[in-house]
């Protein structure tokens, strides 16, 4: 079941939106930078918990481990949405340089909401990342579905929320062990994000795609 699930996790964990904004953060609020990221993470695991919990009232596999119609369709629908999403990014005109998707919150760096403006804004992204929330529905439905041990259950949650939540993990980890080395290389890192961000998540989408097409029609 976890071997299922690893792609899923992976193609989660590779958000340019979410990494983007997060190491936006943490340049806007200089100091504040790590509390303010720690906000962004809560209100993104909010709508990870949320997606998880979307996943138990889906129709589930059969109990002794076959593959059921209703799932396998399941699986293909998610497919069609990474496709769709991913022809969306084709097509769609790529903003003017200088011009950033990404929200920030309005309130000044030092004003008292702007710790409220964050939460929300770790919600608002998560939930506008609708290619990490396939993949992660897709997996939690997976998980959901196993018949196994509930320790292996929990890993398997516990791997699609870090797989969700990496490209926010991973810059607040990187600010808490090393921030001399993380303020001298998240800038060049937010400026290639920006400039490959859309060609990433459009391979993330089809590669993704591909493989719960193959799940859906049994060929893995």
């Amino acid at each position: 079941m976890l071997l299922h699930i690893l792609p899923l996790a992976l193609g989660a964990a590779v958000s340019p939106a979410l990494l983007g904004a997060s190491l936006e953060l943490l340049a806007r609020f200089g100091r504040r930078g790590v509390r303010m990221l720690l906000l962004y993470l809560l209100g993104a695991a909010l709508v990870v918990a949320s997606v998880v919990g979307i996943s138990l009232v889906l129709p589930q596999k059969p109990a002794a481990g076959g593959n059921s119609i209703i799932s396998d369709i399941v699986d293909i629908a998610l497919a069609v949405l990474l496709l769709v999403i991913a022809g969306v990014l084709i097509f769609r005109r790529p903003a003017p340089a200088g011009e950033s998707a990404k929200p920030t919150p309005k309130a000044h760096p030092q004003s008292k909401w702007a710790s409220v403006g964050v939460l929300g804004l770790g919600v608002f992204m998560m939930v506008t990342n609708f290619s990490t929330l396939v993949l992660l529905l897709a997996g939690s439905h997976e998980v959901t579905s196993a018949s196994v041990d509930p320790v292996i259950r929990g890993l398997g949650y516990g791997l699609l929320a870090v797989g969700a939540l990496a490209p926010i993990l991973l810059p607040l980890v990187w600010m808490l062990v090393s921030p001399a080395a993380a303020t001298r290389d998240l800038g060049r890192i937010n400026d290639a994000i920006t400039r490959h961000g859309r060609v990433i998540g459009i391979v993330v989408s089809l590669a993704t795609a591909a493989y719960l097409l193959a799940r859906g029609f049994g060929l893995v």
